[in-house]
C-alpha cells in the first residue's frame, strides 16, 4: 500500500509543478505584454510630443497666416458648409476665425498657432470621410 500511495504522492506532486510552471508561463506573458504595453504608450507619447513641437511654431508674419486659413478652407471645402475660414491682427498677434460665409459673422476666433494645431485634424477627418477606397 506504501508503495502506491508513494506513486500517488508522486504523480500529485508532477501534476502540482506542472501547474505551477503554466501559471508562471502565463504570468511572464503576461509581464511581457504589459511591457510591450507601456512600450507603445511612450512611443505615442513621444510622437504626440514631436507633434505638438512642430505646431507650436510662431506665426509672425501675413503670408503664414494666409497660408494656414487658405489650407484650413481647402479641408473644409469638401463638406459643404456655410463656413468659411478667415484672420484678423490685433496687437501683433494673427488670430483665425470661423466665419458664417451668409453673413460674414464671425463665429470663433482662435490665435493663429492654435489653428495649427487642428489643421492635421480636419485633414484627417475629410480624408476619412470622403476617402475615394473607402
Amino acid at each position: 500500500m506504501d508503495g502506491i500511495a508513494n506513486v500517488a504522492r508522486q504523480q500529485q506532486s508532477q501534476l502540482g509543478a506542472q501547474e505551477a510552471n503554466g501559471r508562471a508561463s502565463t504570468q511572464i506573458q503576461q509581464a511581457q505584454q504589459i511591457q510591450k504595453m507601456q512600450s507603445e504608450k511612450q512611443d505615442v507619447v513621444k510622437e504626440m510630443q514631436d507633434s505638438a513641437s512642430k505646431t507650436s511654431q510662431k506665426i509672425n508674419s501675413k503670408e503664414q497666416v494666409q497660408d494656414l486659413v487658405d489650407q484650413l478652407n481647402k479641408a473644409l471645402s469638401p463638406m459643404s458648409t456655410s463656413l468659411k475660414f478667415g484672420f484678423d491682427n490685433r496687437d501683433e498677434v494673427f488670430f483665425v476665425s470661423v466665419i458664417e460665409s451668409d453673413t460674414n459673422k464671425i463665429i470663433r476666433r482662435w490665435p493663429a498657432e492654435k489653428a495649427m494645431e487642428f489643421l492635421p485634424k480636419m485633414q484627417e477627418v475629410t480624408g476619412i470621410l470622403f476617402d475615394s477606397k473607402g
